[in-house]
């Protein structure tokens, strides 16, 4: 099952959806201004104090499912390269496992430990951000759960990120739940304005390698 993550990125969406014809994709709205569809769950927009939200609806919603492939990706990304990601489900899925779609050029975030080489195409991190598949066993790990994010993050700092990657990171962490990231990409990401949060995303661009 796919879930995508969205907020008045219509277009980018459209083009996404388009890429993703033919799979289980729901996609979690955070109250954009456009008409919603079938496929779509629209949130009361709540911006980044909120996100955690939707992905405790994700997560729910897997947890209900007998699916044992999860990709959890937002709305501005494009070429996801679903055959190989699906491949490489196929090789980690004996063990619980999560693996970054994108690779930005971070070695390390939250948790100071560097990148290990796994195999010739991907690395062991210790970190996941909003864009990454698993399987049923990882989010079995965590209890299909995301701690609730503190208001008190965003009152010093309104343009921080949601911390919904950081929760993530420390929860698959505390399970001992192994995470990847690609030596190359598996997705695009560019380096257009974020919606939810620009000042942040100046200083710490997402750019995919």
């Amino acid at each position: 099952m796919i879930f995508v993550f969205s907020y008045e990125r219509e277009q980018m969406l459209k083009d996404l959806t388009a890429e993703l014809k033919g799979e289980n994709v729901l996609i979690l709205d955070d109250g954009s201004s456009y008409p919603l569809k079938d496929d779509m769950v629209r949130f009361p927009h709540e911006g980044k104090a909120g996100f955690y939200k939707k992905w405790q609806f994700a997560l729910k919603t897997a947890e209900a499912t007998n699916d044992d492939f999860f990709l959890f990706i937002p709305s501005d990304f494009q070429n996801v390269q679903l055959n190989e990601i699906k491949r490489i489900h196929e090789r980690m899925k004996h063990q619980a496992y999560v693996y970054n779609v994108i690779n930005d050029g971070r070695e390390w975030c939250w948790i100071q430990k560097y990148p290990e080489p796994y195999n010739e195409n991907t690395d062991k991190v210790y970190f996941t951000d909003c864009g990454f598949f698993c399987n049923r066993k990882a989010l079995e790990a965590i209890n299909f759960k995301i701690r609730t994010v503190d208001p008190k993050r965003f009152r010093l700092s309104p343009n921080i990120s949601s911390g919904v990657g950081q929760n993530l990171t420390m929860q698959f962490h505390t399970a001992r739940v192994p995470i990847y990231m690609p030596k190359k990409s598996l997705a695009f990401h560019g380096d257009h304005q974020s919606v939810m949060h620009p000042e942040h995303r100046k200083k710490n661009p997402l750019i995919s390698k």
